[in-house]
């Protein structure tokens, strides 16, 4: 296979792109003096550091064969990929040096443009058969002690200048979260909670977090199981992230991280951005969606039109359907738990008590919190939960939407689980529902779940309902319709107050120690 077309695929299965963000590729002096077969993967700007301790502007390029370091477009130096032995790094500055046996050392500094530049190199040695990115990491500030800034033939005396720490391998797959977590171990610190670990984060370019970077601004919701926080980043105002943290001891930390390991971004599922796990705590870092939740909406406006409920519901079966295809029960569909943004687009939310409290289900440690009016007569019967659950839960939220209230609700608890193992299901005489729109509710409430629509082919057996017969299932995965429901925000503000509310922190809850 050509060289091009190893490193495409390779960086495909990494999801990234080359980033020659200085458009080096297009500089005729760099071409000349490239091979043709060489492939630039990053170029920066950078600190280069001289052995009398001066700081000078340099430009990096890591290609898939070589390193260059230039200066302005005057190329200074092009070391092989293959001779460089590895790299030592600061964990108190933003120095590193690079190692290069029987050869001087180069020292760089570089807040902005460090870690991603090793990220890079790291995938450079991998494509020429190298043995992972070697690595020492160190607590001192300035790296001068462990530089060589004269050439020698002598590799002993060059070695002994290296660090007298552990050596580490990093690869291109794992790189972000070893290198995050390597940076984050406490030195000096006693306070074990100051101790985290980044389970996932969303980002590939992203190399150094740090849960000081985020401030607690307000709480949004008060829900069954933990309040839910509104954040900001401390260095970028402009990006808002929802918290939610939940106790390590409420569920399957090991499954939980197979679940990350293999997370994907999904159009109808509330994205995560960031999880990190502190000492007993793990935080799940969303993406802010600025609507609120359905529930809100719907007590605003009481019911929905059978055209607006219809793309809601499309969206919530994509939803179910993406997290059943990974193995997953959702288990806790309701209003409360379904996001809108402000094109009308829904998310289904509650990742960390609705998909990880299934886990616990799984092991028959514990119940799932449901909405009794929500819960299928399987489960309450005979605490059997399954995908065919969550179908029953979209037909009762199909009906809730259209009449305003749940097909089986009762104040009275003992009543509402009796009305719904019943089943018998009544649709009120002065609300216009088409007949396609009841026989679809019917069948998703049939008290038989092997008899429920949805169980032979889940979701795709659904989608051939004919009250479907509209929708065009691809342009609404890429959200690229204008839906008949778009919430009325008021523009220029962050919370949408109609939707939102918000409570103020207390002391204790500002902070993260």
């Amino acid at each position: 296979m050509h060289s091009e077309q190893i490193l495409k695929q390779y960086l495909n299965e990494l999801k990234i792109q080359p980033s020659d963000s200085l458009n080096i590729d297009q500089e005729k002096s760099f071409k000349k003096q490239a091979g043709q077969s060489e492939l630039i993967l990053i170029s920066r700007n950078i600190g280069k550091i001289n052995k009398r301790n001066t700081e000078q502007q340099r430009t990096i390029v890591v290609t898939s064969e070589n390193l260059y370091n230039i200066d302005k477009k005057s190329i200074k130096r092009k070391i092989q990929i293959q001779k460089i032995f590895g790299v030592t790094v600061s964990r108190s500055s933003f120095e590193f040096i690079l190692h290069v046996p029987q050869e001087t050392d180069y020292r760089y500094k570089s807040q902005e443009n460090r870690d991603i530049i090793l990220f890079y190199l790291s995938i450079s040695l991998k494509l020429n058969n190298k043995d992972g990115l070697k690595l020492y990491l160190v607590d001192q500030e300035d790296l001068q002690q462990f530089c060589l800034h004269q050439k020698t033939t002598d590799l002993q005396k060059q070695v002994a200048l290296h660090p007298k720490t552990k050596l580490l391998f990093l690869y291109p797959h794992d790189f972000q979260l070893q290198y995050i977590n390597m940076l984050n171990q406490p030195t000096k610190s006693l306070n074990p909670n100051h101790k985290i670990t980044v389970l996932f984060i969303n980002d590939k370019m992203k190399f150094r977090v740090k849960l000081e970077d985020f401030q607690k601004n307000t709480i949004i919701s008060s829900g069954s199981l933990n309040k839910i926080f509104l954040l900001t980043q401390k260095n970028d105002r402009q990006k808002v992230l929802v918290l939610k943290t939940i106790r390590s001891c409420d569920i399957d930390v090991d499954l939980m991280e197979f679940f990350l390991k293999n997370y994907e971004v999904e159009p109808f599922v509330e994205q995560l951005e960031l999880c990190i796990r502190q000492t007993d705590l793990i935080h799940f870092f969303f993406k802010f969606v600025k609507g609120g939740d359905l529930f809100a909406h719907l007590q605003n406006i009481g019911s929905f039109t059978e055209i607006q409920t219809k793309y809601m519901i499309a969206q919530v079966g994509m939803a179910l359907q993406s997290v059943h295809e990974k193995g997953i029960t959702y288990g806790d569909i309701k209003p409360e738990n379904i996001l809108i943004d402000e094109q009308g687009y829904i998310y289904l939310t509650d990742f960390g008590y609705g998909k990880l409290r299934v886990y616990q289900e799984c092991k028959k440690q514990q119940n799932i919190n449901f909405s009794v009016e929500y819960a299928s007569p399987e489960y309450l019967r005979f605490g059997d939960l399954t995908r065919m659950s969550d179908w029953y839960s979209m037909g009762i939220l199909l009906y809730e939407l259209l009449i305003g209230i749940s097909p089986f609700y009762n104040a009275n608890q003992d009543v509402a689980i009796k009305l719904i193992c019943q089943g018998e299901l009544h649709f009120p005489k002065g609300i216009l529902i088409s007949n396609e729109c009841k026989d679809l509710i019917s069948r998703l409430l049939q008290q038989d779940s092997s008899q429920r629509i949805g169980f032979s082919n889940d979701f795709k057996e659904i989608q051939a309902h004919p009250w479907f017969q509209e929708i065009e299932w691809a342009e609404l995965k890429l959200k690229k319709k204008e839906l008949p429901y778009i919430p009325s925000m008021i523009e220029g503000t962050l919370i949408q107050e109609q939707y939102i509310r918000m409570e103020y922190l207390s002391d204790d809850e500002k902070g993260w120690y």
